[in-house]
């Protein structure tokens, strides 16, 4: 058994910012399944969303996060997310994190940071590093933790549940409700299971894409925390909101990147293949219309020519501009054989964030006593049916600081006798089949079935496919010891099922979600959360 005060499950920018916090008030164990960098925030090319010009106001910042949330964000946590914005990326500053500016050879104050405009938003508001926003947190916040003494990491380590009532034999005396006193984790290279106690634990492990055959994100995005706690007793809210991103790369072989929003926030423009331009007849903000309008017109236009893809024009962009600011775009776009500032990039949609997850408050507190969620994996209420660009390292950031200093964080915690983890049988490789064979099924489930338009019919054909595969992928996890890849398997079967559930549950289309048997919003029934 290792114990600590804080332990922390996932290594971006959430679990980052709440482990330092965290640092201050007692011992703290991060682990993460891969290395530090494999994770969502590493991925954020576009940057943070903020109120930082004298220009804007954060009354028009809660406005559009409001109008592209399709009004179902909570117009509160908007509020009070978006006015602690300015404050924590001067956090970010102090700790090292080096956002482009204005004149490169002036100070780092907020005044002097260079703004850009993404989807959805009416200033230039977006705070970056070139097109590696993620990556320079990432470097800032990793090499703070690295050197405190009172952080721990530990790299391939995988948490296969959340330590709970449900683990250990007659727990009278505790509290009634359900309580977290840490996780079991499995060693990925020993594949052992260990005891990670703690008081507090932090659920940062990012969104769960990777159950879409086609996404943006890294292959550590299975669901991980949101399955953990909806197995745990915990509810998960606004499932069916999926948020494609309008602009992947597409390539016929499959592998794919992101081509950030910030492209045409500069003046890029959609193309159809025949150099047609299209997004003008969908929205008055054109090619700069919140994410999911753009990812409906891209899909219908596609669909309607028979065609797989379309093309991204930012030949119009000043190439020192496209050069300077798109460093990572240009250097991705040239191993395909794509020069951006002569050719258009091929683009088209893939699955890229989870607008629901576990429910949770502005502090990150969920149903779970000791338990909290931030970042991906959370629903705060902040972006309602459809992520405004840039607002989720915002949202990360904001909850994280908010639970690494919780009042609850200095309460004394009563421990039970946790019993050690039991492996079930031998590990069976002539079975492995359940465990790859359904991995990909999943994906293509999600891929056809539960995309950017849906049919209740398709949805429910989906679910009965998702309800076997859970069944099968149970079966084996029960009778075999565990690896990294079956806990994978069984949180994507879960939270793919939540997704569909959570689809079927809402009978009108509204933001992400686009269900073609009730194309209309319906505020009088459907102005409330979903919730599991």
């Amino acid at each position: 058994m290792r114990d600590f005060d804080f332990l922390v499950i996932g290594s971006g920018i959430a679990g980052l910012v709440y482990a330092l916090e965290c640092s201050r008030q007692g011992s703290v164990a991060i682990i993460t399944k891969k290395g530090l960098y494999d994770c969502n925030t590493d991925y954020a090319q576009g940057g943070i969303a903020a109120v930082l010009d004298a220009h804007d106001s954060f009354e028009e910042h809660i406005q559009d996060t409001y109008l592209a949330g399709a009004e179902l964000g909570k117009k509160e946590i908007i509020r009070q997310i978006i006015s602690e914005g300015p404050a924590l990326i001067k956090y970010l500053i102090d700790l090292g994190t080096d956002f482009t500016r204005r004149d490169a050879n002036y100070d780092r104050s907020l005044e002097n940071l260079s703004l850009t405009r993404e989807g959805g938003h009416s200033h230039n508001r977006v705070a970056y590093a070139a097109d590696s926003t993620g990556h320079q947190i990432m470097e800032a916040l990793i090499g703070s933790c690295r050197k405190h003494e009172k952080i721990m990491i530990f790299e391939n380590h995988m948490a296969v549940d959340l330590i709970t009532q449900h683990h250990i034999p007659q727990h009278e005396g505790f509290l009634p409700g359900i309580t977290c006193w840490g996780a079991y984790v499995l060693d990925t290279q020993s594949n052992k299971v260990e005891i990670f106690r703690a008081k507090k634990t932090m659920l940062a492990t990012g969104g769960a894409a990777c159950i879409y055959a086609h996404n943006t994100n890294p292959d550590v995005s299975t669901g991980d925390g949101m399955a953990m706690a909806r197995l745990a007793g915990a509810r998960l809210a606004n499932m069916e909101f999926v948020q494609f991103h309008p602009t992947a790369f597409y390539n016929a072989e499959g592998e794919t990147f992101l081509i950030s929003e910030a492209l045409r926030g500069e003046g890029a423009v959609l193309r159809l293949q025949d150099g047609s331009t299209f997004m003008e007849n969908y929205h008055p903000m054109g090619n700069l219309a919140p994410r999911d309008v753009v990812s409906r017109a891209i899909d219908g236009e596609l669909k309607k020519r028979g065609e797989k893809y379309c093309f991204l024009d930012a030949t119009q962009v000043d190439t020192n501009v496209l050069k300077t600011h798109f460093p990572y775009i240009d250097k991705k776009c040239n191993e395909f054989g794509v020069d951006f500032t002569k050719d258009p990039i091929p683009v088209a949609p893939a699955a890229h964030y989870f607008c629901g997850g576990i429910l949770s408050t502005i502090d990150g507190v969920t149903d779970i006593r000791n338990l909290f969620a931030a970042g991906e994996v959370a629903c705060t209420g902040l972006h309602g049916a459809n992520r405004l660009a840039s607002n989720s390292l915002l949202e990360a950031l904001v909850i994280a600081h908010h639970a690494g200093n919780h009042p609850s964080n200095l309460d004394d915690v009563k421990f039970p006798p946790i019993p050690e983890w039991q492996d079930q049988g031998q590990f069976n490789e002539n079975e492995w089949v359940v465990i790859s064979n359904n991995r990909e099924i999943i994906g293509t489930v999600m891929q056809g079935y539960v995309g950017i338009l849906r049919s209740r019919r398709l949805l429910k054909y989906a679910l009965s496919k998702l309800d076997n595969i859970f069944h099968e992928i149970n079966n084996f996890y029960q009778h075999n010891t565990v690896r990294k890849e079956v806990i994978e398997t069984r949180n994507m079967a879960v939270i793919a099922s939540m997704v569909i559930r959570s689809a079927l549950t809402r009978k009108e289309s509204r933001g992400a979600h686009y269900v073609i048997d009730h194309p209309e919003r319906d505020d009088a029934k459907y102005k409330i959360d979903t919730i599991i």
